[in-house]
């Protein structure tokens, strides 16, 4: 099996060659073709994916209705949530090109943070990044599309007792 050469942007973009090839080692790959779901809002997820080839939506139902948050391409990241969370995926994930992904479940990551610490550091420092952007991009959509989310709705919340 050739050696995979995992890119240095998105949340590989603080480490160096060295430390990319290792994080590489702890993972696998996988290809993926127009269409497939590969995360499905609301089912669990345990891994971390890197977009090696090609371009994957992301989408989540408010309100009734699907909502784009998110074209994703090289780089990228996908289901970073789970790597701080573990559960329940936030949104759904539809590849829109064929494309290869590298991925790695939660278990792989703690190993390699806690045997390559500096390398670790950078992957923790990329993954912020990404989640930073990201919540920038939600907002903006939210705003857009008039979201109210469920717990800033007065609908929503429960009346204290004795009030009507």
């Amino acid at each position: 099996m050739s050696t995979i050469i995992l890119p240095r942007i998105g949340i590989l973009a603080f480490m160096d060659d060295e430390s990319r090839e290792q994080f590489a080692s702890y993972g696998n790959v996988t290809n993926t073709t127009a269409g497939q779901v590969m995360i499905q809002e609301g089912d669990a997820n345990l891994n971390l994916y890197i977009v090696l080839t090609g371009t994957f939506n992301i989408s989540t139902q408010a309100t009734g209705r699907p909502v784009d948050l998110d074209t994703l391409g090289e780089g990228d990241c996908i289901g970073e949530v789970a790597v701080f969370q573990p559960g329940v995926a936030s949104a759904t994930v539809t590849c829109i090109t064929a494309g290869q992904l590298w991925y790695i479940d939660v278990e792989h990551l703690q190993q390699f943070l806690l045997e390559q610490p500096h390398a670790g550091c950078a992957a923790v420092l990329g993954i912020n990044t990404i989640l930073s952007r990201r919540l920038k991009r939600a907002n903006a959509v939210i705003r857009a599309n008039e979201i109210v989310p469920s717990f800033l709705s007065v609908r929503n919340r429960k009346r204290p007792e004795g009030v009507q």
